[in-house]
């Protein structure tokens, strides 16, 4: 199983584009299943499909899955064909059958509650929005919310590691805080962003991998 999260990909940004195509398809030479767990994309709307059409060739294989993240959560609204677009969480095992949960982690934060309250009212209007607008609309609103993204988040967001316990699998997997976190019932990957690292779990346990 490989896991990366935060790759934060600039629509019309080849040099973003460029370098995560070439670790995915890395990637897909080791026949893994490849979860990207949130915020592949800086932001994401319905109709930007064009500009992204090289990573959405690259996504479109039945081992890459992708959970939307709170930059690109309008990924539940696409219909790229081929791309396998998974729910906020999603429950998978592990090697040694391991219950794992796979987020992006803005749904597992404690204490952020303005993000809460834009998740809880916010986003259901967006989504609509992103239904009905032109693209130039759409596109300022984008950009607005990840202007806006530092004032909504609380700078030291965190999730507790006994969450596991509490949602009955033996690990979560996530991303969303931009630091890194490993433990037994927790991982938090680093940012591929800026860190190029990424998880690898197999038979030998699971373990962060440097930039390839």
């Amino acid at each position: 199983m490989i896991c990366v999260a935060d790759i934060h990909i600039r629509p019309g940004c080849r040099e973003d584009s460029q370098r995560f195509i070439s670790w995915l398809e890395h990637m897909k030479e080791q026949e893994s299943p490849i979860y990207i767990l949130g915020d592949l994309f800086d932001y994401w709307f319905t109709g930007i499909e064009p500009v992204l059409a090289d990573v959405l060739t690259a996504l479109s294989s039945p081992r890459v899955f992708v959970i939307p993240g709170n930059r690109d959560f309008l990924l539940a609204n696409s219909s790229a064909p081929g791309i396998r677009v998974l729910g906020e969480e999603e429950i998978v095992h592990a090697p040694s059958s391991r219950r794992v949960l796979l987020a992006h982690g803005h749904t597992l934060t404690e204490g952020d509650y303005k993000f809460k309250v834009l998740h809880a009212l916010g986003w259901p209007v967006l989504r609509l929005l992103d239904r009905v607008l032109n693209g130039a609309s759409k596109e300022r609103i984008a950009r607005l919310m990840v202007s806006s993204s530092a004032f909504v988040r609380a700078p030291r967001a965190a999730i507790d590691p006994s969450l596991a316990s509490r949602r009955g699998v033996d690990t979560i997997i996530c991303g969303h805080l931009h630091r890194a976190f490993l433990s037994e019932r927790l991982i938090v990957l680093p940012p591929f962003f800026d860190t190029g690292q990424w998880l690898a779990w197999d038979e030998r346990g699971y373990r962060i991998e440097p930039a390839v």
